[in-house]
């Protein structure tokens, strides 16, 4: 028994020198790297993910083609997204535009490690009567469809990044920082196709409590602030969002703390695929549905 504990020891030193060697040895493999390099690594890492990394911004946003983009939205998705370690304020605006209801979407706020903001485009076939709009799953347009968009994420007076695409899902990730969502600001501006379309939008922001005289307008382009979200919570749902989000600012301190050799986020994440692959691809489920969990097993 007493031969145990030495043998014990001598195991985990063995093993700590082998993860110190190995530490070492990927720490000079994505050193020696160039920039361009490892944007292409992990361009090409985040891409099933549905993803790509901008290198001038260092975020993380959604490209036109992401998986997301089959399984459409609806209001459930924000109800759980709590269970998926995301603390978001959110806010749709539905309107009623050329035989169809659209739902417009604005998010911003902490998906686990990650300060982001999303915006939405998204239509039901035919017209929606109001009392079933929230449980109806909206598709993501097409691409003939897409809007021009342009966001800007501001933490604490601080911008964060700002984005401008012709696109369905505008998002902006920020890896390893952490946000209440009261801390920020989402500036929007979507360019419409045309006046019918930009007035029906307008009308039903104001419906939702936006003031008007907030909104700004330049022919077709609309132009507002995301500060507060509407949504009233119970004191259950409260108390469940602060622990998540407690549990998130906690899980940021452990990322800066484990890629505490680098400080770019390219150098962070693929040090992490080197050495912790399965954390590596934990991270990068955003939006994460159960349908494509479902749907990968199915292949």
């Amino acid at each position: 028994m007493y031969f145990l504990i030495p043998a014990v020891i001598v195991i985990a030193i063995i093993f700590l020198l082998i993860f110190h060697w190995r530490k070492k040895k990927i720490i000079k493999k994505i050193c020696l790297m160039s920039v361009h390099e490892k944007c292409c690594l992990l361009n090409e890492l985040v891409e099933p993910f549905g993803y790509c990394y901008n290198l001038k911004q260092d975020i993380f946003t959604s490209t036109t083609d992401a998986w997301q983009k089959k399984f459409g939205y609806s209001e459930i998705y924000d109800r759980l997204a709590p269970f998926g370690n995301m603390i978001f304020d959110c806010q749709p605006v539905y309107f009623d535009y050329a035989g169809k209801t659209w739902l417009i979407e604005f998010w911003k706020g902490q998906y686990g490690i990650n300060t982001g903001s999303e915006i939405g485009v998204y239509h039901a076939d035919d017209i929606i009567p109001p009392k079933k709009r929230k449980k109806t799953i909206f598709a993501a347009v097409q691409e003939d469809e897409y809007l021009e968009m342009r966001t800007e994420l501001i933490r604490k007076d601080k911008p964060i990044a700002d984005l401008s695409a012709r696109h369905w899902w505008l998002t902006i990730f920020k890896m390893g920082c952490f946000s209440k969502p009261k801390d920020l600001e989402l500036k929007i501006f979507i360019d419409f196709p045309n006046q019918e379309m930009r007035e029906a939008f307008v009308d039903a922001l104001i419906e939702t409590g936006c003031c008007p005289d907030a909104i700004c307008t330049n022919c077709n382009m609309v132009s507002f602030t995301f500060r507060v979200s509407k949504r009233k919570r119970n004191i259950f749902v409260r108390l469940y969002r602060g622990y998540v989000q407690l549990l998130n600012r906690l899980l940021c301190k452990l990322y800066r703390f484990v890629t505490r050799p680098f400080k770019c986020t390219y150098d962070r994440m693929l040090y992490l695929y080197f050495y912790l692959p399965y954390i590596f691809r934990h991270m990068l489920r955003l939006r994460h549905h159960r349908k494509h969990k479902k749907h990968k097993h199915n292949r």
